[in-house]
């Protein structure tokens, strides 16, 4: 094949490469992206949702965003899980709906929308009153859900898994971490294990053990502490304990652990107990604090410990 065909044919393979390109790819990726902001749920974007009211049967669970951060208003009051909220959010600013009943229907109750399983109110930037989301009964399949926006002259379905991203629990919705720090504040930590005290230091931003004197501890297990601290959550919590701390064996907790910054201020400090009867359950408590903070397994178990005492 001489030089001229070549060229014509690479010439050829290149406006058909373009021609692919923009009209398959980019027309077509356009298209379906403006098909899916069409199906929208809702017309809200999510950096514009400032509080939520998820009312259901038994209970209602108010979240509200307070300097960028994520709030339980009721029935408890805590910080919340930032996962989980963005969760819903973008459940609600992004979820798409697959069919609808237009005009609306006369009886809503066919559609379980007069007393619907969920509620959630919507408020914030470029609303004047809040939008509301009523989530309805399962379709006859069993596989979406009926909904119904503010008071549009519509009904909506929706695969179920919407609904099941709004239908949580406060406790779902509680941030569950039991300390708040960054990494970067601890700069001392003192523990206990085996009914003996270690005490680091960051030194130069390197961890290095100091007591007992003698004693070694890689600084990469002392890191990991502080991770895993940072890290740590609560199974349950008894913000108003029905017991005394020696039932949950705080009274002399068998393990401790104190937490502190550049200046030598606490950011943490926690006793751990163990009670055995009627199954093995493992607690902590903060110093000053009231609450009892269930555990899923034992964190003392794990404390690190110079390589000649560890079994």
């Amino acid at each position: 094949m001489n030089g001229k065909k070549i060229a014509f044919f690479s010439t050829i393979l290149l406006l058909l490469v373009g021609f692919y390109y923009f009209y398959e790819v980019r027309y077509t990726g356009k298209q379906k992206e403006r098909v899916a902001s069409s199906r929208k749920v809702l017309k809200i974007k999510d950096e514009n949702i400032e509080c939520m009211r998820i009312k259901k049967p038994k209970e209602t669970v108010v979240l509200e965003k307070r300097d960028n951060e994520w709030f339980l208003a009721g029935p408890v009051k805590a910080l919340a899980d930032t996962w989980a909220v963005d969760h819903i959010i973008n459940t609600l600013a992004n979820g798409t709906w697959e069919r609808e009943v237009s005009p609306l229907p006369r009886d809503l109750a066919d559609f379980g929308l007069v007393d619907p399983e969920i509620e959630v109110a919507l408020s914030g930037k470029g609303l004047s009153e809040p939008c509301k989301v009523l989530i309805g009964a399962e379709n006859p399949t069993g596989n979406m859900r009926y909904v119904r926006v503010d008071q549009e002259e519509r009904v909506l379905l929706v695969y179920s898994r919407f609904k099941d991203a709004l239908d949580k629990t406060p406790h779902d919705l509680r941030d569950k971490h039991i300390l708040r720090f960054e990494e970067d504040e601890a700069f001392k930590i003192v523990w206990r294990a085996d009914e003996k005290t270690f005490v680091a230091e960051k030194k130069e931003n390197k961890w290095v053990l100091v007591e007992p004197a003698g004693e070694e501890i890689t600084e990469s297990e002392i890191k990991s502490l502080v991770w895993r601290l940072e890290g740590l959550k609560f199974k349950k919590i008894y913000e108003k304990p029905e017991h005394p701390l020696s039932y949950y064996s705080l009274d002399k907790p068998y393990g401790m652990i104190k937490l502190m910054d550049q200046e030598k201020q606490f950011i943490g400090d926690l006793g751990f107990g163990m009670r055995k009867e009627p199954t093995v359950s493992y607690y902590a408590k903060a110093e000053g604090s009231n609450t009892v903070y269930e555990l899923s397994y034992d964190f003392v178990k794990d404390l690190p410990e110079p390589e000649k005492q560890k079994k």
